[in-house]
């Protein structure tokens, strides 16, 4: 009964379960949808999350794989056709959403961070955590459950997941994408919320995103 309780009150208080702020929700697929992050480092910064509650994107159920697959592709190109560039990134298990009203308080949601600039964070990453290359998204999800462990997810060309065995600061590939273009300081979604690139991102990015939904039929 205990964990049962725990279960609603993850839902009832995740961010990404029920957002707060539905006005930057892009686009939904039937079990996704992509909005417009809070703290935007960069113009047309979004995420793809899941509408359930699943604890990283390696976790997503096979019957849903496909459709998320084919999401991260429709957001791609969309990316790279408005801004040039695109890359992914995820903290699986290894960063958090805040729930109850309390930092101290986390749940883990699957998001997928999908920002539109050229940064090579693999080579950012080297040295720090041992890479393991991933051809596909099956591969990516394979190599997670295989090991199971909080880890890092970065698709910058190539897609490399890293098994976190040690601290990392919070925040660690928004930290790092933010200091790589001499953004360091608005790493911190938190401080740095960024309604007004929300807005121009949102202005740019949402006709495009209607043609989407046209297309998938909704």
């Amino acid at each position: 009964m205990h964990s049962e309780s725990l279960e609603l009150d993850i839902e009832k208080y995740c961010r990404f379960c029920n957002p707060p702020d539905k006005n930057r929700i892009l686009f939904e697929s039937d079990n996704f949808y992509v909005m417009l992050s809070l703290g935007p480092i960069v113009e047309g910064y979004l995420l793809i999350c899941s509408k359930q509650h699943f604890e990283s994107c390696s976790k997503i159920p096979k019957k849903y794989s496909t459709e998320f697959d084919s999401l991260v592709s429709a957001v791609k190109q969309i990316l790279i056709e408005t801004y040039g560039s695109c890359i992914f990134y995820e903290h699986g298990r290894a960063g958090s959403c805040l729930s109850f009203g309390e930092g101290s308080k986390h749940c883990y949601h699957a998001h997928m961070h999908c920002v539109p600039v050229n940064v090579k964070l693999s080579n950012l990453i080297e040295g720090t955590l041992k890479p393991i290359k991933c051809n596909s998204f099956d591969d990516f999800r394979e190599n997670c459950n295989k090991y199971n462990e909080p880890y890092l997810f970065v698709d910058d060309g190539e897609k490399y997941i890293y098994i976190v065995v040690k601290d990392i600061r919070r925040q660690y590939l928004r930290y790092l994408t933010a200091e790589a273009i001499g953004k360091k300081g608005l790493w911190n979604w938190v401080e740095h919320q960024g309604w007004d690139i929300i807005d121009r991102s949102k202005n740019k990015l949402k006709p495009l995103f209607n043609s989407l939904s046209i297309k998938y039929g909704n």
